[in-house]
């Protein structure tokens, strides 16, 4: 009888804690384990309109997380039509270029509106992320 009690008052903790856990973090989430990773999930999410997913490939950055909130209020904005061509395209990558063991640019476009443009991503820790600023401004360090 006791190892029952202590299995009931156990079980609703633990149910507790998955829940929370699994609700920090959207459906489809995966680490990125490279920076390819990192873009391509993150244009994807984009593409998609999943702005939720798509901002924990963010870069925390101010910037980067201003500009992102500027970004998805104008695309909720769109007609319904063009997100919907824009979540039936495919993610055209035509060029990565590694400029440090830290950042990566990648040169992308979509075959709904075939606009070639840079996505920078840089490591964040262990992690990758996306220097969403840089693809408006071209932040990269003058040499």
């Amino acid at each position: 009888m006791d190892k029952r009690i202590k299995f009931l008052i156990f079980l609703p903790v633990v149910m507790l804690m998955g829940f929370l856990f699994s609700c920090n973090t959207p459906e489809g989430f995966n680490e990125p384990e490279d920076p390819l990773d990192a873009g391509r999930e993150f244009l994807r999410s984009v593409l998609d309109g999943d702005y939720e997913k798509a901002a924990l490939y963010l870069s925390p950055d101010a910037e980067d997380q201003e500009l992102f909130n500027r970004y998805q209020s104008y695309m909720k904005k769109r007609p319904r039509k063009e997100m919907l061509n824009l979540k039936s395209a495919s993610i055209l990558i035509n060029k990565v270029e590694p400029l440090s063991d830290s950042v990566t640019i990648i040169n992308y476009s979509n075959s709904h509106s075939m606009k070639p443009t840079d996505l920078k991503v840089v490591r964040a820790g262990k992690t990758w992320k996306v220097d969403f600023s840089y693809t408006f401004s071209g932040n990269m360090p003058i040499e």
